[in-house]
C-alpha cells in the first residue's frame, strides 16, 4: 500500500504543477473564469481517480495488476493530454480579449483585400462580422458597429476612400482609450498625421466625385477640389500632387466621363508612379493615426452609422427584413 500512496502522491504533485503552469497561462490569455473551472475541474478529476483507484489497483492479485495498472495509466493520461485550447473553446476568453483580438483581425483582413482583392472568402468577413455584434455593450457599441461597418463594405466590395479613413482614426481612438498600453504607436505625430488626413481626405473627395456620368458642374467642383491640393504641397508631397492634378485635368477635358477617373482604387491613372506615391504618404493605417478630426468628420460617421442600423436587414439572400426597434 506504500507503494499505492506513493504513486498517487507523485501524480498529485505532477497535476498541481501543470494545473499552475495552464493557470498562468490562461491569466495571460485573459481566459475567462469558467474557462480556468473547467480546467482546474480536469485536474482535480486527475487527482481523485489517482487517490481512489491507484490503492485499489495495487491491491489486486498479481496476474490482474499489469492489466489494471495499464487500464488505469491510460485514463489518466487521457485526462491529463486534454487541449487547453479545448476549455478555451469552450468557456471563452474575457470579452475586452476577444474584442481586442477581432480589431487586429479586422486589420489584416481589410489590408490583405486592398493588396489582392477576393483573397479572403466573404463567409470568413460574416463570420468576423457576427463575433463582433455579439460583443456589443453600451460601453463598446461605437467599437463594434465601427468594425462591423468596415467589413459590411469589405464584403459589399464598396469601401469608401474617406469613410475607411475615417473610421480607421476614429477605431484608433477608442482603442486607445480601452487599451492605452496595448495599441502600436502611430506613425506620426498629432500634426502631421492630421495634415496627411486632410489631404487624404481631400483627395477623396476628388475620388468620390470623379464617378461615372460626372456633370459639367460637377466637373468645375472636381476641378477646384484638385487646385486646393496646392495647400498640401511641400517637398515629399509635390510628385503625388503633381500626378493627381495632370490626371485630374485629362479626365475633366474629355467630352463625355464614361469612365471613373479612379477605378478600384488602382492609382493607375496618376500614372506609373501613381501607387508608389500613395503609399509613400499613407502606406499604413497608422500614417492617420491620432490626427484630429474634425466636427463634420464625426457627423459624418455619426450618420453613417445610423443609416446602416436603419437599413433593410438581408439574410442569406431573402428578402429585406424590416429594421429591429425597440
Amino acid at each position: 500500500m506504500n507503494a499505492a500512496v506513493i504513486a498517487a502522491a507523485g501524480i498529485t504533485a505532477l497535476t498541481i504543477f501543470f494545473l499552475l503552469i495552464e493557470g498562468d497561462g490562461l491569466s495571460e490569455g485573459q481566459a475567462r473564469l469558467r474557462t480556468h473551472a473547467m480546467n482546474a475541474g480536469r485536474w482535480a478529476l486527475v487527482m481523485v481517480l489517482s487517490w481512489l483507484l491507484i490503492p485499489v489497483t495495487f491491491s489486486q492479485p498479481a496476474p490482474m495488476r499489469l492489466t489494471t495498472v495499464l487500464g488505469l495509466a491510460a485514463l489518466i493520461g487521457a485526462l491529463m493530454l486534454i487541449p487547453v485550447r479545448w476549455f478555451v473553446r469552450l468557456g471563452g476568453r474575457e470579452p475586452s480579449w476577444e474584442l481586442r483580438r477581432a480589431k487586429i483581425e479586422v486589420g489584416q483582413l481589410a489590408n490583405r483585400l486592398r493588396q489582392s482583392p477576393g483573397s479572403v472568402p466573404p463567409d470568413r468577413l460574416r463570420e468576423l462580422a457576427d463575433r463582433i455584434r455579439a460583443l456589443r455593450t453600451m460601453e463598446n457599441l461605437e467599437l463594434c458597429d465601427l468594425m462591423a461597418a468596415a467589413l459590411e463594405d469589405l464584403i459589399a466590395g464598396a469601401e469608401s476612400w474617406n469613410e475607411a479613413g475615417r473610421r480607421s482614426i476614429r477605431i484608433d481612438e477608442l482603442s486607445r482609450e480601452r487599451w492605452p498600453a496595448e495599441m502600436p504607436p502611430p506613425d506620426f505625430d498629432r500634426e502631421e498625421a492630421t495634415f496627411r488626413w486632410q489631404l487624404y481626405r481631400a483627395f477623396g473627395q476628388m475620388m468620390e466625385m470623379g464617378t461615372v456620368g460626372a456633370s459639367p458642374a460637377s466637373k468645375v467642383e472636381f476641378g477646384q477640389l484638385a487646385a486646393s491640393l496646392d495647400d498640401y504641397r511641400r517637398e515629399d508631397t509635390r510628385a503625388f500632387i503633381d500626378d493627381v492634378q495632370r490626371s485630374a485635368r485629362v479626365w475633366a477635358a474629355r467630352s463625355s466621363a464614361r469612365k471613373p477617373w479612379i477605378a478600384s482604387f488602382d492609382f493607375q491613372a496618376l500614372g506609373p508612379n501613381g501607387l508608389d506615391e500613395v503609399r509613400a504618404i499613407w502606406g499604413r493605417d497608422a500614417a492617420l493615426w491620432g490626427a484630429r478630426l474634425e466636427d463634420f468628420d464625426l457627423e459624418a460617421i455619426a450618420e453613417d452609422l445610423s443609416r446602416r442600423a436603419s437599413a433593410p436587414k438581408v439574410i442569406d439572400g431573402a428578402a429585406p427584413m424590416a429594421p429591429e426597434t425597440a
